[in-house]
């Protein structure tokens, strides 16, 4: 799915909106998205795995997870958890684990978090089990949810961080940093300014206008303007 919208052949379908025009039940945007994000990455080794969640996560999200280096991170989808409260399950988006310890991943994409959405996920998983919260999306979401840290990640801040990245592209990671980064690039969700082309140098170019039978239209010839550089960043 993420070559695909990275190809321009279906980037259409995760516009704010696209799904006004199919019939019958939303599309479940979210959903794909999660599992083509989430799901690529379960098939990777521990060690790409590790490094494909740290960035989806962000370095401080991720240092509060307390995953270590020797910690494979398991990846569970839509996981079906029964509650004691009024609700009969609850569904979180992800959850991460790794010996123990728990990260729950909340996935929106044009939608907004519904009221205490996070909160019941927490007491769901188990609080002493949850190291954090990460809002992946637009939605807002408080500095705590129930005693424990929570982290809003917004697709655009992963597009970043993807631009940033500087490791071997010819591994599996490094194949999925770039279809990440395409895929990101060609939707409103994930699409980030990345810079002005460099500037072909100016050549230097004379005009002259005539009419026969009569004088050249201008009286002086045009002042000629030199090159000019630009740069764009902070300042030394």
């Amino acid at each position: 799915m993420m070559e695909a919208v990275a190809r321009r052949k279906a980037h259409w379908l995760f516009r704010a909106g696209s799904d006004k025009t199919f019939s019958g039940k939303r599309r479940p945007q979210e959903d794909m998205v999660t599992s083509a994000v989430f799901g690529s990455i379960r098939l990777m080794s521990p060690e790409d795995r590790r490094g494909a969640v740290e960035v989806l996560l962000g370095s401080n999200a991720f240092e509060a997870a307390e995953f270590t280096n020797v910690q494979d991170i398991e990846v569970e989808l839509w996981p079906r958890i029964t509650v004691e409260s009024g609700r009969r399950h609850v569904e979180p988006d992800v959850l991460l684990k790794a010996a123990g310890k728990t990260v729950i991943v909340e996935v929106k994409w044009h939608a907004p978090l519904s009221e205490r959405q996070l909160e019941q996920q927490v007491e769901a998983v188990g609080a002493k089990n949850v190291r954090a919260v990460v809002m992946l999306g637009e939605a807002g979401v408080g500095e705590g949810i129930d005693g424990k840290p929570s982290f809003r990640r917004t697709w655009r801040d992963v597009s970043g961080e993807l631009q940033l990245w500087n490791g071997q592209t010819r591994t599996p990671l490094g194949r999925w940093i770039a279809t990440m980064r395409d895929f990101l690039q060609e939707t409103d969700m994930g699409r980030i300014f990345k810079g002005l082309p460099r500037l072909l140098p100016l050549v230097p170019v004379s005009y002259t206008f005539r009419k026969p039978g009569h004088p050249p239209w201008l009286d002086i010839p045009p002042v000629m303007i030199g090159p000019v550089d630009y740069s764009f960043g902070e300042q030394a």
